[in-house]
């Protein structure tokens, strides 16, 4: 690998970040399954990868609508596992973005997929919750031939919440090591601050991480 002179950390869009993550680490990498595809936001730079869009609630077209707690892929089908879940409990910050997709709590939230069978998520609605989710996603880690790529934030809920410390304890205890990386993305986005809020007791989380586990 020639010397790229990437940085730890990513002042760009996430499309930015995943294109550093793959041009360092995953350079080979084809396939790739990307369970929380939302928009597609990470995909928006040129690449040649067959990219698998899967989500619950998609807002646009998708290659399949499946909980990704249960992926109905077999083991390494894909190079590549990236994971994105919504990861932000706030309710202040839930008014100020003012989207459902990512706010829906521990309620069920059923949805029609392309064979009409209904299949429903308990979005996370705390740290611990999310942390469950992504102890899912280890567990399906097998799915990819390459590496796992997780996306999540240190949170401030009623005190701060060190899920990057939480999450990788986590990983190691599960059998996946210690990850092979880690990309941190600063954020200048506005519902980083609302006007509504009149105290603040910790340092507002402007960054974000992107935290790489390489399996070859």
């Amino acid at each position: 690998m020639p010397y790229l002179g990437l940085e730890s950390i990513r002042r760009g869009t996430s499309a930015a970040c995943i294109q550093d993550i793959f041009t360092l680490h995953f350079p080979t990498a084809r396939k790739v399954l990307d369970v929380t595809f939302g928009t597609g936001r990470f995909w928006n730079w040129p690449h040649n990868l067959n990219v698998i869009g899967v989500d619950i609630d998609p807002p646009g077209p998708i290659s399949l609508v499946a909980d990704y707690r249960h992926l109905p892929f077999p083991r390494q089908s894909v190079d590549i596992l990236v994971f994105d879940p919504p990861f932000i409990f706030s309710r202040g910050i839930q008014r100020v973005i003012g989207t459902k997709r990512f706010f829906r709590g521990a309620e069920e939230a059923p949805v029609e997929s392309r064979t009409h069978s209904k299949i429903s998520l308990n979005k996370p609605r705390n740290p611990a919750d999310l942390l469950d989710h992504y102890r899912r996603i280890f567990e399906q880690a097998g799915t990819a031939k390459q590496g796992l790529i997780l996306k999540g934030q240190d949170l401030i809920v009623s005190k701060p919440d060190w899920w990057s410390f939480n999450v990788m304890t986590m990983a190691k205890e599960m059998g996946l090591g210690m990850p092979a990386d880690i990309l941190i993305q600063y954020s200048k986005a506005a519902r980083m601050r609302d006007p509504r809020w009149t105290k603040q007791y910790h340092f507002r989380r402007a960054h974000c991480y992107y935290i790489v586990y390489k399996f070859t």
